[in-house]
């Protein structure tokens, strides 16, 4: 009697068993999309942290060297304050404005007019040349060249140092512009930058040499 060959035949997946596969492979392709997305998320946010701090750096630097520039004017006699306080708009912070050197290696003017500001949540600086007042005529000043260095600024807060009265807010020093510049002498900055994410930057700056 011949044996019974025996035929094996191969089993394949069931319908449930591809179901749980194509299952798994969706989660851990949103697993994945997730683990993707975070890491493109934190990359941004760094990003992004790191040039608000650029930015900022090269802000107070620029301020820095703009008051450091700004004390030795006191000595010209230009006719106007080396450091001010100006209301340009309602509603708006006082905007500060300076008269500074330029250095010799710049070929221009020996002063420039220098503003810094708030508008529109952009902290702007402002710089222009400076004609020199004449008791006979009116001289008017050249136009400004404005640039745009942090945006999104909820509010500018800017104190000024004399000696004698300690900290005074520019909205105080607006009101005392009329006193003689021996009286109204400011040795320091104090500004204070709040960003619309809520951080808080606070810089005091020396202005006497």
């Amino acid at each position: 009697m011949t044996p019974r060959s025996t035929v094996r035949h191969a089993r394949g997946f069931t319908l449930i068993e591809l179901l749980i596969a194509v299952t798994l492979m969706a989660v851990l392709a949103v697993l994945g999309w997730r683990g993707l997305d975070s890491v493109l998320r934190g990359r941004e946010h760094i990003t992004e942290s790191s040039d608000g701090l650029r930015a900022l750096s090269v802000t107070f630097t620029q301020l820095e060297d703009d008051l450091r520039r700004s004390w030795p004017t006191r000595l010209l006699n230009p006719g106007v304050p080396a450091i001010g306080f100006v209301v340009e708009q309602e509603g708006a912070p006082p905007a500060m404005h300076l008269l500074r050197e330029l250095p010799p290696e710049s070929g221009q003017a020996q002063l420039q007019r220098v503003v810094w500001r708030l508008r529109g949540g952009v902290l702007e600086r402002g710089f222009g040349g400076f004609a020199m007042a004449r008791p006979d005529a009116m001289v008017p000043q050249p136009p400004m060249t404005w640039q745009p260095l942090i945006g999104g600024v909820a509010a500018l807060h800017v104190r000024g140092w004399v000696a004698g009265r300690g900290w005074l807010p520019s909205a105080a020093l607006v009101q005392a512009g009329g006193l003689p510049p021996a009286q109204l002498e400011i040795t320091g900055i104090e500004m204070l930058v709040e960003r619309d994410n809520g951080e808080r930057v606070l810089r005091v700056f020396p202005v006497r040499d």
